[in-house]
């Protein structure tokens, strides 16, 4: 039986070398050093003071794929920016030593970081399940007002096709049709014979959707949609047919499967702060218990 040997592209093989040439360095530099340090199982390439940039770390930096010389070079480039920074933070820091309003600076950020966090968590672990249909349902029955359309939705089909098509008269009855079978039908002829062909009676598009599909002012037939649901145009080598199902104006309520998502934003943005706004009552209160609360009363007597 033949054994077939793996060849691995050259650039890997220059990457590889280097990457050895380097831990072979970085083993060097640690036998010479006169105070161990503990490095975790990581390799040292440079230390600048108390602080150590490893192998590890520059490798993850680098690009996949990256040539063996691209590599070289960026590593390089990668180790120089790292040695300025260190350099120039140590100089910032003994420069600015004892700045109260950097410290504090720090000391709120990792507060943020630390609250963020644990209410990132508690949220995961003890938030009420999921909204329900009915409470979405709800929501935008009592408040629509809130979800106004800026300018009309429609739902419906849209078709073009070459004027040279066969079935053409067939195509125009179709297409008006919203009966399974001439859906079916229009399906089949729209994957011989059509250019276009954009089925949208289970969602609403916005009227905008299809100005660039269809050449007239739909803008000013949708007034007339109530009496005029089906537009069909021509130019010399192309009919366009679309059919408008269902339609809701601008200035109206958006229906509720176009508003779902943000009523579902709203409500989940209120469950979290009543959510919380719960958890840091419940805090207060067993402080308060506990007697870690004290308030003092600094008023001139």
């Amino acid at each position: 039986m033949e054994v077939m040997k793996r060849r691995y592209p050259i650039a890997h093989v220059r990457y590889a070398k280097w990457l050895c040439r380097m831990a072979m360095l970085a083993l060097l530099t640690m036998t010479s050093c006169k105070h161990e340090v503990e490095h975790g199982g990581k390799t040292p390439l440079v230390q600048v003071g108390d602080n150590f940039l490893y192998l590890e770390e520059v490798t993850q930096a680098l690009p996949y794929g990256i040539s063996g010389n691209d590599s070289v070079a960026m590593v390089a480039e990668f180790v120089r920016k790292w040695v300025e920074e260190q350099i120039l933070y140590e100089k910032a820091e003994h420069n600015v030593k004892g700045d109260e309003r950097i410290e504090r600076m720090v000391a709120d950020y990792r507060r943020t970081l630390v609250l963020n966090n644990y209410e990132h968590m508690l949220l995961q672990q003890k938030m009420p399940e999921e909204l329900s249909e009915e409470e979405l349902q709800k929501y935008y029955n009592d408040n629509k007002q809130l979800f106004i359309l800026e300018e009309p939705v429609v739902k419906g089909v849209f078709i073009k096709a070459p004027l040279t098509s066969p079935g053409l008269k067939d195509l125009k009855r179709w297409y008006k049709d919203n009966s399974d079978e001439s859906l079916e039908q229009l399906e089949a002829y729209a994957f011989r014979n059509a250019v276009i062909y954009d089925y949208f009676y289970e969602h609403w598009v916005p009227l905008s959707y299809l100005e660039g599909k269809i050449f007239v002012d739909l803008a000013a037939l949708a007034n007339d949609f109530a009496a005029q649901r089906d537009i069909e145009v021509k130019d010399e080598e192309y009919c366009y047919l679309l059919h408008i199902e269902d339609y809701v104006m601008k200035g109206q309520a958006k229906p509720y499967d176009l508003a779902r998502h943000e009523i579902i934003d709203l409500l989940a943005n209120s469950r979290k702060v009543e959510f919380m706004d719960r958890v840091k009552k419940d805090l207060y209160n067993q402080s308060v218990e506990k007697n870690r609360i004290k308030y003092y009363d600094n008023e001139t007597k």
